[in-house]
């Protein structure tokens, strides 16, 4: 088996039971166990205990007998892989599961309707409201040409210049709008170990500029700026000639490493990150 992919335990707590029902997991037991083989991949016997690990009595023997069962189950559905005795998310659901979280991020998930309500509901709904939009409208319509009308109809009486009071010829200057000011994401959103990862892989070997290092790792503006520079403060990234962005000694230290050891480091390294992001804040 090739090295799984682990996600944050932080992303996956974005996920609720609808939208996990459209991953296919509808079951208690078998959410406790995708979201242990997707947060600590390993042998299949410390993926349960870790997965049962807040079961207790009844509930706890009960998920011991009912494991292996389900784990036949969840790897027939290609939700889990297992190889080896190790046990992990299927290549094919992690990319599901990346991409469910990354609709979430950028606030582009699908709605789903409401259960119960059928489609021909929603399109009466639809039409009703737009018939009485167009009614709203006709109606403002039909207001100001009454409006149009009488004001025409009247004629303005001329001001002599005695009347004119320097208030009435004067021009109000309107100040500017003041530009709004860049909003960074949390630190916990901001960093998370998905977007380490990436970076790690992105730049092993290789400088990207800003722009291309912003599409890889979906940030953009001042939340890729601060991501940068707590990057740099901790000997992760620097920046080069032409603006290009390369991994320092501790990132290229970082990329080198593989399976358990990557996976425990990215995990302590965004748990850094994070407390740097914070302490001007703090401070």
């Amino acid at each position: 088996m090739s090295d799984p992919v682990v996600f944050d335990p932080d992303a996956l707590r974005q996920l609720d039971d609808q939208q996990w029902r459209r991953l296919g997991v509808t079951q208690t037991f078998d959410r406790l166990l995708v979201e242990a083989a997707a947060t600590a991949p390993g042998a299949a016997e410390a993926v349960r205990d870790h997965a049962g690990r807040s079961l207790s009595g009844g509930a706890a023997k009960f998920w011991e007998l009912s494991f292996p069962q389900m784990k036949r189950d969840l790897v027939r559905k290609r939700v889990l892989a297992e190889s080896g005795g190790q046990l992990a998310l299927h290549p094919d659901f992690g990319e599901r599961v990346e991409r469910l979280l990354h609709d979430i991020e950028t606030s582009a998930s699908h709605v789903e309707p409401t259960p119960g309500v059928t489609l021909e509901e929603l399109t009466a709904r639809a039409a009703e409201r737009e018939k009485q939009a167009k009614a709203a409208r006709r109606a403002r319509s039909r207001s100001s040409g009454t409006t149009r009308r009488t004001s025409s109809a009247s004629t303005p009486k001329k001001r002599s210049a005695a009347e004119k009071t320097p208030e009435s010829t004067a021009l109000t200057v309107s100040a500017p709008a003041p530009k709004p000011t860049p909003t960074v994401a949390p630190p916990k959103k901001l960093f998370t170990t998905r977007t380490v990862n990436t970076l790690l892989d992105r730049l092993d070997n290789t400088a990207l500029n800003k722009s291309q290092l912003s599409g890889r790792i979906n940030l953009r503006g001042a939340d890729l700026d601060r991501f940068l520079e707590v990057t740099a403060q901790l000997d992760i990234t620097r920046f080069k000639r032409d603006d290009l962005v390369e991994l320092h000694w501790e990132g290229r230290k970082l990329a080198k490493t593989s399976g358990g050891d990557r996976r425990m480091a990215v995990i302590g390294l965004v748990d850094k990150l994070r407390e740097a992001a914070a302490a001007p804040a703090e401070g």
